[in-house]
């Protein structure tokens, strides 16, 4: 599990770098000085809007790389380190509970017991995650109501020194973070699976076996470098106060006419080829010169190696898209490698502890993998205890929840509460194993609220420097809450109140 701790190293190594980048206090800043004015409804729709991309998605640490950026607005807006745990811990929980059409938490499920699919019970989990919606949202405009709003916010690592100039660029930052957000949204919604898209991962397959040296590429390349030199020179002059400034410098010009050149030949290959049908004199010149192997080979396959389409992304994906975000960052604002590295050292100091504490939950998680007990103790030992017999609605709920604490990362969840051949011989009868699957999400992402392995909770509550029985004073009356809205729920569906 070291992948789950150099995730998190990267989380504070991006803010770390953004931390010591104008732009990004500006940007803050400029957000807001627009919601202000609003605050509750701010509050309202970062909720909404986390809850329901988790539940598309998910995603629950992967999740935290966005924690730093909506913990900074929220005590911006000067409400306390509870708030902003609440906005963010709150809402991924809730996502989970609510969770309709992730691949890691019901697309888990359903590769784990085999018959269920991602529109069973779509109704109650619509249903539970606007009911989970509504009550945090209520809570937390309840206590922060009740909490005095600040005036003077404490710089540090989540709210960035104060920017006086005025000359700072925010545009390249915002697009940068926006095809972050895009990709990062996009590739954690199961296309292939749950709606039966191929569309991404076809238009990969294609992409891939492209060759570099591919006459569209070639021209596209080409294209898009000298509208980019026209438009930054162009810009540049526009600015310039100097009379005598040159539209484009000597280097420029050469860059723009080699350019040129070559997406010239390529335009003429393609109208030779494609148009006129004229022979491919250009592919056998390429033969006569032992060059031809060499060209056909030179795909962005064999140059990227293994890339996953949208829905199939790992952390793998997730680190390289994180160190593009980076290497973006460095170049639109000339930040030097060396004030790169040291940026990127400082968010990962103040990361650490929470990453190694994150890391010790996994230990939990290790022993109750390797030794299944929750299979034995929690479902054999309750199940005796009160005499059932197989999916009961007091007692899976409890092994369920029980098994929730030790299972920090749900992909291993199995090896506490579910399995598949036990649970296709003891929770027999129609719907029974659907029924199973959204107690299992429902009562984990529950958990999440609380549990001291919850990997969320652990790393917010150590960024936020909350302790945990801090966090459980003010939750303890949500919790309560929303346990018995989920417990009413389950009996709807169990006297097929609702279905």
């Amino acid at each position: 599990f070291i992948y789950v701790f150099v995730y998190l190293l990267f989380v504070g190594g991006l803010y770390g770098l953004l931390n010591n980048c104008s732009a990004y206090r500006v940007l803050l800043d400029k957000i807001v000085k627009h919601v202000k004015n609003h605050k509750i409804l701010y509050l309202i729709t970062t909720v909404l809007l986390i809850s329901v991309i988790v539940s598309f998605t998910g995603y629950t640490f992967e999740a935290l790389i966005f924690l730093p950026f909506i913990a900074s607005i929220v005590l911006l807006l000067g409400y306390d380190k509870i708030t902003a745990a609440m906005v963010t811990v709150g809402s991924i929980s809730t996502g989970v509970i609510g969770s309709i059409f992730s691949k890691i938490i019901a697309g888990k499920i359903n590769s784990v017991l085999e018959s269920t699919t991602y529109t069973d019970y779509i109704i109650p989990k619509i249903i539970v995650l606007v009911l989970s919606c509504a009550l945090l949202i209520g809570y937390i405009i309840y206590y922060a109501k009740n909490k005095s709003v600040k005036e003077n916010i404490e710089e540090g690592f989540l709210v960035p020194k104060k920017v006086t100039s005025k000359n700072v660029k925010v545009w390249p930052l915002v697009t940068i973070l926006s095809v972050f957000v895009l990709f990062f949204a996009l590739a954690g919604i199961d296309w292939q699976g749950a709606f039966k898209v191929d569309f991404f991962a076809d238009t990969l397959k294609t992409v891939l076996s492209w060759s570099l040296l591919s006459k569209y590429v070639i021209l596209t390349v080409c294209g898009l470098a000298i509208i980019l030199l026209v438009l930054t020179s162009f810009i540049k002059m526009k600015k310039s106060s100097k009379k005598d400034e040159v539209f484009m410098s000597k280097r420029r010009k050469i860059v723009t006419i080699v350019l040129g050149v070559i997406a010239f030949l390529a335009l003429l290959k393609i109208m030779l080829e494609d148009v006129f049908k004229v022979t491919d004199f250009m592919n056998k010149a390429l033969v006569a010169i032992k060059v031809d192997s060499l060209v056909s080979d030179l795909t962005f396959g064999n140059i990227l190696g293994t890339v996953a389409a949208f829905g199939s992304w790992t952390y793998n994906e997730y680190l390289i898209l994180i160190m593009i975000i980076m290497l973006a960052i460095k170049f639109a604002y000339r930040i030097k490698m060396k004030d790169v590295f040291e940026n990127v050292g400082d968010g990962v100091k103040k990361v650490l502890y929470g990453a190694l504490v994150v890391l010790l939950s996994y230990t939990v998680l290790i022993l109750v993998s390797s030794h299944p007990i929750g299979l034995t103790i929690l479902h054999n030992k309750i199940y005796t205890l009160l005499n059932t017999n197989g999916l009961n609605i007091l007692t899976y709920p409890l092994a369920t929840l029980i098994s929730a604490l030790f299972n920090s990362d749900f992909a291993y969840y199995e090896y506490g509460v579910l399995n598949a051949s036990f649970a296709a011989a003891a929770y027999t009868g129609s719907g029974v194993l659907p029924f199973a699957e959204f107690i299992t999400q429902t009562m984990y992402g529950f958990a999440m609220y609380f549990a001291p392995t919850s990997v969320i909770l652990l790393f917010t509550l150590s960024l936020l420097d909350i302790k945990y029985t801090t966090w459980l004073k003010k939750m303890w009356l949500y919790l309560l809450i929303i346990l018995v809205v989920i417990i009413l729920v389950y009996l709807g569906i169990y006297f097929n109140i609702i279905v």
